[in-house]
């Protein structure tokens, strides 16, 4: 393996400008390498000692390469390696407005201009499709690291574990592992939810505009896909895991050209700060003399300590603007892509192995090695050797032959097995400390013992009259000689009196009890760790408290004497006002579909499944039906052409006068006949599926008829006054007009419909793209439901319910001041 092969992977890609500095910039024919060229500044005076030439060698450089293109060069043998079990990172540098995020990213308004990211999770699930022996787990998280400061751009998801008000997040390392606390993680299992993922993180985005860029990111943002791979056919406990991380950095600038003030200057400082130590990361990586490398000066360069080299197939993209005003820039971009090129980046597996199923293999093991050592005791004749743990009986007995050993009325104690012997010990063991149990209460029945680490004892015996520190150390009694001991007798008055001393240790004992006594309220053992201890946070379910705190709201009535003593911004309005300007139809349409309306629709989106089933299953039968049809023209050309050469060959009879046909002929009428029938019998299977196909289609339209004309009542008893004008939605030119059929192929009653057969005739054309064009809908589905709530909700009015109307008001009451 060459020394270039050890290194991490740089490829060049130029923006495509109409203003491409050809005298400066030469691209040469290998494609690899780059020469600049720039004119001497004549106001730098005679002597001067600035570079104007400058070749960089990459390797490779897409120049008017489109996004698949570049996909198929850098990342395709990535993904692939990734299900492996190595771990790859992609990053994307270069100076603001280069293409930074059009390469990881891509336009989600055209499929084909999709970009790195959407393309690598295409690939990898239609790999894992061609890998049924192996159960793969694949997990998404999305970074934003903007202003030095880390946020997860997917905690807007209902299902997010992430609670609102935890700790922030922070960079942890445990075994040479980095990952981000705090951050959630979400299960995809198909691409079409990996790619909701992906667009739902790139809507909550920090972009600004600035002169050089009207979508300007202005954070750091690292995509990660997380891969486990099991196998299903090998009972083994090894398994793999991989990582690949594809990193969108925010674009270095110059403030002198962004012309950027206030918070956008602000974030361009925070910006270029990265940047610099990203570069001195890179820097002593490369440097093999370094022992130090700095990951820790910034959150970027931290949470990819192992995703930069080392293990991890690491690939750069240098984007760079070919245009003579960006020289600077490029030249910079050029010079850390080639410092990138010299840091070491060797490639290894990620193999763990599973302790669960490393228990149950070695729990086989040992039941096969038992067998082999019971084969074995047989054939030397060992039988009563035993390798299964000792039961109660066998433990007993090899006690009592410990006691009668001790006694002397044994003098050998038998020994079989290794298990035996460890027996004999815990015997021993147990015989001891009995003894010293028994030695200890003889004691305290003759004498009084005082426990020196126990406060309350020495309590009890000082105020029973013993001369006793409160160390534990006996006072006047002898003097000590260095070790530890009392030497003298004390006379017999300084003796206390045993009952006093039994009265009162009994005394402090029960005043002591209650205190070690694990309390019977908290319901947990002393030992038992609460979550608090375990840094754990509980959250609480997303549905469960809201329908709680409805409930107590409802529950505790508001009387008017209440409700004005408290403040008008806490007090809940018993009666919403109306708003002045009503919403629109199309947001009002879907709040309206999730809360009135919500069963109308759950019955429409229901008989739009049946519908959509029943279509496919016609559309499935017509494709069968029109291929049987297929099959009896090239049956019938068969029999014609066996015919001809039957009659060029002269005809044969029987003794009957019959026609003599080949077996092959016969054969071949056989199954045109079975053809036919088999066209018969799915022709009237058709005819009999399409009135089921017009009937569900009626029921459809009947219920969105239903929908829209609930629709259009609640919505003029909301948001109308009486002595506004009724309009319909179908008036409107927003939706379908009363008492008309909706036939297949005509235009939707609203936005969502028009969009599902938009994206149905784009689909014909490139079927791959059904996953991105769902995902993408979804997303907005979300995004236009949640600005539908938040907007301000009117109050809600029973239809026929009168409304109060002041025509004259009375005059207003004026202050008259003398």
């Amino acid at each position: 393996m060459s020394n270039r092969s050890k290194k991490v992977k740089v490829w060049v890609r130029l923006r495509p400008t109409a203003n491409f500095a050809q005298d400066v910039i030469d691209l040469q024919p290998d494609n690899k390498t780059i020469n600049i060229h720039c004119k001497r500044d004549e106001k730098q005076g005679v002597v001067n000692n600035q570079i104007l030439d400058w070749s960089f060698k990459m390797d490779g450089i897409l120049h008017n390469a489109n996004q698949g293109v570049v996909y198929t060069t850098i990342a395709e043998d990535m993904v692939t390696q990734a299900l492996n079990g190595y771990n790859g990172t992609l990053m994307c540098y270069g100076q603001t407005g280069a293409g930074k995020t059009f390469t990881v990213t891509g336009a989600t308004e055209n499929y084909k201009h999709r970009g790195i990211i959407p393309r690598a999770l295409s690939q990898l699930y239609r790999e894992i499709e061609e890998r049924p022996e192996y159960a793969i787990n694949v997990r998404i998280s999305y970074l934003e690291i903007y202003n030095e400061s880390m946020f997860d751009l997917l905690s807007t998801l209902p299902e997010s574990v992430q609670a609102q008000n935890s700790n922030p997040m922070t960079v942890v390392e445990d075994e040479n592992v980095v990952y981000v606390k705090g951050l959630s993680s979400h299960l995809a299992q198909t691409e079409e939810e990996a790619l909701n993922f992906l667009f739902e993180g790139e809507t909550n985005r920090a972009i600004a505009a600035h002169s050089l860029n009207q979508q300007s990111s202005r954070s750091h943002c690292i995509f990660t896909v997380c891969i486990e791979s099991r196998s299903r056919v090998q009972s083994t406990a090894k398994y793999t895991t991989s990582k690949l991380n594809f990193v969108d950095l925010a674009g270095s600038e110059r403030l002198g050209k962004t012309k950027s003030a206030g918070k956008t200057q602000q974030e361009a400082m925070y910006i270029n700060k990265s940047l610099t130590f990203l570069e001195q990361t890179v820097i002593a990586l490369a440097d093999k003399k370094r022992d130090h490398v700095p990951y820790r000066q910034t959150k970027l360069t931290h949470c990819l300590k192992d995703s930069i080299g080392g293990t991890c197939n690491t690939f750069l993209v240098a984007n760079i603007w070919g245009e003579m005003a960006q020289l600077e820039e490029t030249v910079s971009t050029l010079r850390f892509a080639t410092r990138m090129m010299c840091v070491a980046s060797e490639p290894a597996v990620n193999e763990y192995y599973d302790p669960v199923i490393m228990v149950k293999k070695l729990e086989k093991e040992i039941r096969h090695l038992k067998g082999e050592l019971s084969m074995h005791d047989t054939l030397t004749n060992r039988s009563l050797v035993t390798y299964d743990p000792l039961s109660e009986q066998q433990r007993y007995e090899i006690k009592q032959q410990v006691r009668r050993y001790l006694e002397g009325s044994l003098d050998e104690i038998d020994i079989i097995n290794v298990r035996q012997i460890q027996g004999v010990f815990d015997s021993f063991k147990e015989i001891c400390n009995q003894m010293e149990k028994d030695i200890e209460d003889k004691l305290k029945q003759k004498y009084m013992l005082v426990d020196k680490t126990d406060p309350a004892s020495i309590a009890a015996a000082q105020k029973a009259g013993v001369n006793i520190a409160d160390d534990g150390t006996l006072v006047g009694v002898g003097e000590a000689d260095g070790q530890g001991f009392g030497v003298g007798v004390a006379p017999r008055s300084a003796k206390a009196d045993q009952g006093a001393v039994a009265g009162a240790l009994k005394r402090a004992g029960m005043k002591k009890k209650p205190k070690d006594r694990a309390s019977p309220v908290a319901g947990k053992g002393p030992g038992s760790p609460s979550h608090s201890a375990k840094g754990q946070i509980e959250i609480p379910s997303p549905q469960t408290p809201l329908a709680d705190k409805k409930d107590e709201r409802d529950a505790e009535p508001t009387t008017p004497s209440s409700a004005a003593a408290l403040p008008a911004a806490v007090s809940k309005p018993t009666e919403r006002q109306r708003p002045s300007t009503p919403p629109l139809r199309t947001v009002a349409y879907e709040e309206f579909k999730q809360e009135r309306g919500s069963e109308i629709n759950r019955i429409l989106v229901e008989n739009k499944e049946i519908l959509a089933a029943k279509k496919k299953s016609y559309a499935d039968l017509a494709r069968h039906i029109n291929s049987t049809k297929v099959d009896i023209d090239k049956s019938r050309e068969k029999l014609d052409a066996l015919r001809s050469e039957r009659e060029a060959q002269g005809f044969t009879y029987n003794e009957d006068g019959e026609a003599i046909i080949s077996e092959e002929e016969f054969l071949e009428i056989k199954r045109l006949k079975e053809l036919k029938t088999n066209y018969r019998t799915d022709y009237e299977e058709l005819k009999n599926l399409k009135s089921e196909v017009q009937y569900c289609q009626k029921l459809v339209d009947q219920c969105r008829q239903k929908l829209i004309q609930e629709f259009d009542k609640w919505y003029a008893d909301s948001f109308l006054l009486p002595s506004d004008e009724p309009q319909t939605s179908a008036a409107m030119g927003l939706g379908v007009r009363t008492g008309t059929q909706v036939s297949y192929g005509q235009v939707p009653e609203d936005e969502q419909e028009k969009f599902d057969y938009l994206q149905a005739e784009l689909l014909q054309e490139n079927p791959e793209s059904a996953a991105f064009y769902k995902a993408k809908m979804r997303t907005e589905r979300r995004k236009t439901y949640e600005a539908a709530v938040a907007q301000a909700q009117p109050a809600l009015r029973k239809p026929g319910t009168p409304t109060m109307q002041i025509r004259t008001q009375p005059p207003t009451m004026l202050e008259v001041h003398p």
